[in-house]
């Protein structure tokens, strides 16, 4: 069978392989699960090229429609009333050698890919940077999925934000914390919080009942609103899939761990909305060709497949 599309992995992102991919190809995209930090890292990023950066954040974006409009206001670029934005924002960046971040691309990505890839092609001096869980489809996009963190580098942190609410975390139960937590760094954010109001052993315990992780990773900051729970990043993923991806994601998830594609096509007759899957980062690649559901998305597609995600809220 011919092998799913994957883009590249970065172990360890690193800020200057980034910003030379960034010189080289104009427009990159930063992919991955909600919560992984596509925006934390195109903010260091846009830190590491230097001025002019631009940033417009799409998360309120109700529309696709409305890409050009939301992008012509946040750069104080708006037309006159019923005119086309599109035009006002080319002329302003025509000339632009500077950065242009679009974070949170996902569901408005016809938008999307319509600004950019007139923006590319119009403004040759410009650099595009942007954040979605799929990819836009543009011409000269390039991929750059943002991975989770190792399990040490999850314990540290866990360690770090605790430490920040005035906490003591033991390294032994950071380490059997990390193990739960998935290498996400909003849960670990979250995990963190939590322990204010619960010991370690409370919260480990929580982690490992069906459907736990949802009921104590609840206390996110206020903004953005999608990553105030851990439930509410999942769901904005579970939104933007389609009614078969819903249910293949669902079935997937009766797999204990990783799968591969000639499994998946055996098992389930609708296993050709895998690929879409791994293009919305519901489902991560490897490179050796084998799969797996996050532990969050697994855990709400068990839900999901035991008929109780009705009752999630």
């Amino acid at each position: 069978m011919a092998a799913l599309p994957e883009p590249d992995v970065l172990p360890e992102p690193e800020l200057g392989a980034l910003t030379e991919r960034l010189a080289a190809t104009r427009l990159v995209t930063l992919t991955g699960p909600g919560g992984v930090g596509k925006s934390r890292l195109a903010a260091r990023l846009g830190e590491a090229v230097g001025p002019p950066v631009r940033w417009v954040d799409l998360s309120g974006c109700p529309d696709a429609a409305l890409v050009p409009h939301t992008v012509a206001t946040a750069l104080y670029t708006a037309p006159a009333p019923g005119a086309d934005p599109v035009p006002a924002v080319l002329d302003l960046l025509a000339t632009s050698r500077g950065l242009l971040v679009l974070d949170t691309c996902e569901h408005v990505l016809t938008g999307c890919a319509y600004l950019v890839g007139r923006l590319h092609d119009s403004c040759p001096g410009l650099r595009i940077l942007t954040t979605s869980r799929k990819p836009l489809g543009v011409p000269g996009e390039q991929l750059v999925e943002v991975p989770a963190l190792t399990r040490e580098r999850t314990a540290g942190l866990l360690q770090e934000h605790a430490a920040s609410y005035g906490l003591e975390l033991p390294a032994y139960w950071a380490g059997l914390l990390a193990g739960q937590l998935d290498g996400d760094p909003l849960a670990t954010l979250l995990a963190a919080r939590s322990l204010r109001l619960m010991t370690a052993r409370q919260l480990h315990g929580s982690l490992r009942e069906p459907g736990g992780r949802f009921a104590v990773l609840t206390d996110g900051p206020g903004d953005p609103a999608r990553h105030r729970t851990l439930l509410r990043t999942v769901e904005w993923s579970h939104e933007l899939c389609s009614r078969a991806e819903r249910l293949l994601w669902a079935r997937l998830s009766a797999f204990a761990g990783e799968f591969t594609e000639e499994q998946v096509r055996t098992v389930f007759p609708d296993g050709s909305s895998l690929a879409s899957l791994v293009s919305s980062s519901v489902v991560l690649a490897h490179r050796d060709g084998i799969y797996r559901l996050p532990l969050a998305h697994r855990e709400y597609g068990q839900l999901r497949l035991a008929g109780l995600g009705d009752t999630l809220g």
